[in-house]
């Protein structure tokens, strides 16, 4: 039996993560013991190493689970807060606004958003003009910076691991009258996307602990890509979407949602036992890795890949 070493690190630093997480919060371990282990910190070095060096060895398997238990001890620790009492989070209120507006003078034009901690709602609106209203706190203002052919908004890292104390909660317009390529990359937030016949030549999203809502209704995406980590993605199409690409991910939820007599094609990237899906159920036929729902070419195409994931599609009160 040959055994995925990289599902099994992932799987059980996880597993760890989560139980020792559970255990400070219940008081089962001391919060200042759980503080005070973050000093062995390289010990994960020395672990991951150790793995390495196995990995063609009759031991590999057993120093993978090693990896995966001290990775995922130390992660789970975090619920603590850093050595010296440092919270980590999400928090703050953005008592501050900066705002900007602008027109792409380019057909095409590069949108690239970047932010930790907060929301970002982003809609679309006929022209070529774009608008970003952005709150924040006093020392976390983020950069608009806008021309002919691009758009950056971006708030600069600060804090551990690039969070702060202080909020972001960001307002974004874009062109349909324009073919965008959009790149958002957002941790500990949440983004609803409302692509409302937008044309889209890419839309890539990595996502990590927050939620992910993306309305392609009317919407042309040739090149999607998400990325996705302890979160949840819904995407949600209607009879004049066409929509291409991918999706990623980690202990999380995937839910897809078209209307009756869409032309629907998902391909499986090598599913396994920490992955689960209700195609079956939803009425799809199934030919090797590829999963097909109706006749003719699909409007929508996705390659789904996950671990510790679960894919529903039209999920019963529909996708969030």
């Amino acid at each position: 039996m040959i055994v995925n070493r990289g599902f099994v690190f992932w799987g059980v630093a996880l597993i760890t993560a989560g139980a020792v997480a559970l255990a400070v919060q219940s008081g089962a371990i001391d919060g200042e013991t759980a503080r005070g282990a973050w000093r062995f910190w390289p010990v994960v070095l020395i672990a991951i190493g150790v793995a390495v060096i196995a990995a063609r060895t009759p031991f590999a398997l057993v120093a993978t689970l090693l990896a995966a238990l001290v990775a995922g001890g130390l992660a789970g620790t975090l619920v603590a807060g850093w050595p010296d009492g440092l919270g980590i989070g999400c928090g703050g209120e953005p008592t501050e606004v900066v705002s900007d507006d602008g027109s792409f003078g380019d057909a095409a034009a590069d949108v690239e958003l970047r932010l930790n901690c907060g929301e970002v709602d982003v809609s679309t609106a006929t022209g070529s003009g774009w608008s970003v209203e952005a709150r924040h706190g006093p020392d976390a203002q983020p950069t608009i910076a806008g021309d002919d052919g691009s758009l950056r908004v971006v708030a600069d890292d600060g804090g551990f691991f690039g969070f702060t104390d202080s909020r972001q909660e960001w307002e974004v317009v874009l062109p349909t009258d324009v073919d965008l390529d959009l790149d958002l990359d957002a941790n500990a937030a949440g983004a609803r996307l409302d692509l409302t016949e937008g044309s889209f030549t890419a839309l890539g999203v990595d996502a990590n602990a927050g939620e992910v809502t993306i309305d392609a209704s009317g919407a042309e995406v040739d090149g999607l890509s998400v990325n996705a980590n302890a979160g949840s993605v819904s995407i949600t199409a209607d009879a004049t979407t066409t929509l291409a690409g991918s999706v990623e991910m980690n202990a999380g939820s995937l839910e897809l949602c078209a209307p009756e007599g869409a032309v629907v094609e998902v391909r499986l990237d090598d599913p396994n036992v920490t992955f689960s899906h209700d195609l079956d159920e939803r009425g799809f036929s199934r030919d090797g890795d590829t999963w097909r729902l109706g006749s003719g070419t699909p409007t929508v195409t996705l390659e789904v890949d996950g671990n510790a994931a679960n894919f529903s599609y039209n999920p019963d009160g529909g996708c969030s």
